[in-house]
């Protein structure tokens, strides 16, 4: 219970203060220029997806199973994710400073915040250590001291300037200061000295080792992310403002899915290496936890999201009152299937878990090209929620048969 309350504090310092800054934006920029920020914040996060390359949650489960390699799998960790953020940059960067059709205040800010999520990228996985060897509070002392200055830093921001470069200059500056200390935290308990000579065969089997977590990740985060791009090139960026206000208070759901998920891979992957009797067991209670947070979740969302928009958003964003029971429904299903596919993560039964979020996002996403036209951003909340019924579907009866299987083995 000790670790569950350290990274329930963590996950919610995280949450509060990056939610409570972008939903702050959003009621002092208004739904356009957030619409701009919104869509900035989501291309920037698939670019660190794609570089995260699912170092993080491979090492959470190599480090739970062997903690003993805790150093050399960190500093191939981060030294195949810098292979993978060097070349990003020198392609995207002139890209979004010479080609793209927005103005130079829109480009620079464009830059900043894209700087600032890879930055923030490498703090995520250096503090994956700390989850995996059970060593939480170091973890909440970096995120809880980093979340408040990035609080500090945006609200200053807002109040100087209210522009989108002064936004995007503070987001960089307070996510370098959350990565320095997120390593420098990292260095003290592991030898990270040898990241840079690490050779060319760990560094191609810490890839290879990794792919399948990266396409899951990378394909479960990537859809999560395509409801706001689509949103704005279907219905503009006005509706996408208004959408990801809404959509963005759900994804403060999401961190303590996570949350979940780090407790509990590192514990089952140990269970399962050590081939315990328990483990079917472990699944239930995981499973549990994660249908009992969902609908939590999921009633906070119905009941409180009104009087948010209401009270705190203003009348401007009125058309989000009209998706709330959407976004529950599929707040709940995203936790079921989340319960279900942390126990497919574990086992490493990679190809289970892409072929489920291929399966459903490509549903998912062909749903939003056909209602989204029609019916408005009235439509988005609900497409997701049929795809996430699919996966949820998808991942129970992977689940079921294998634990059939370990019960005839």
């Amino acid at each position: 219970m000790r670790d569950h309350a350290l990274m329930g504090v963590t996950t919610a310092a995280r949450t509060a203060v990056q939610l409570g800054t972008l939903l702050i934006l959003a009621r002092t920029l208004g739904p356009t220029d957030f619409g701009f920020i919104s869509i900035v914040i989501t291309w920037s996060t698939i670019v660190a997806l794609v570089t995260d390359y699912g170092f993080g949650m491979r090492a959470l489960r190599d480090i739970g199973a062997e903690r003993e390699r805790a150093g050399a799998i960190m500093s191939a960790s981060l030294a195949a994710k810098t292979l993978l953020v060097l070349p990003a940059c020198v392609l995207l960067l002139p890209v979004i400073l010479f080609v793209l059709d927005l103005s130079m205040a829109e480009r620079v800010a464009s830059v900043l915040f894209l700087l600032g999520t890879l930055a923030s990228s490498y703090g995520d996985l250096a503090l994956t250590v700390f989850r995996s060897i059970g060593q939480f509070q170091r973890e909440t002392r970096i995120v809880v001291v980093t979340a408040l200055i990035h609080f500090v830093l945006i609200g200053l921001a807002i109040v100087l300037r209210n522009d989108v470069v002064a936004i995007g200059l503070a987001f960089l500056v307070s996510r370098l200061i959350y990565a320095a200390g997120a390593l420098r935290a990292l260095a003290k308990i592991v030898h990270l000295a040898g990241i840079v000579r690490n050779s060319w065969q760990v560094l191609a089997e810490r890839f290879k080792s990794s792919t399948s977590f990266a396409v899951d990740s990378g394909a479960t985060n990537i859809f999560a992310q395509l409801d706001v791009i689509l949103v704005n090139h279907l219905a503009g960026r006005e509706a996408a403002g208004i959408y990801f206000a809404g959509s963005r208070l759900l994804q403060g759901a999401v961190p303590f899915s996570v949350l979940l998920a780090s407790v509990h891979i590192p514990r089952f992957a140990y269970r399962l290496h050590n081939q315990s009797r328990e483990l079917v067991r472990y699944g239930a209670r995981i499973l549990g936890e994660y249908v009992a947070m969902g609908l939590i979740f999921a009633l906070a969302f119905y009941f409180i999201g009104p009087l948010f928009t209401d009270y705190f958003l203003g009348a401007s964003y009125a058309e989000l009152n009209t998706l709330w029971l959407a976004f529950a429904c599929f707040t709940f299903a995203r936790f079921v299937a989340a319960g279900l596919g942390v126990q497919l993560m574990a086992m490493g039964t990679g190809f289970l878990r892409t072929f489920g979020i291929i399966f459903s996002g490509v549903i998912t996403v062909a749903c939003y090209w056909i209602f989204i036209p029609g019916h408005g951003i009235q439509a988005a909340p609900w497409v997701s929620t049929l795809g996430m019924a699919v996966l949820t579907l998808i991942y129970g009866y992977a689940v079921q048969n294998i634990y059939r299987r370990q019960r005839n083995a």
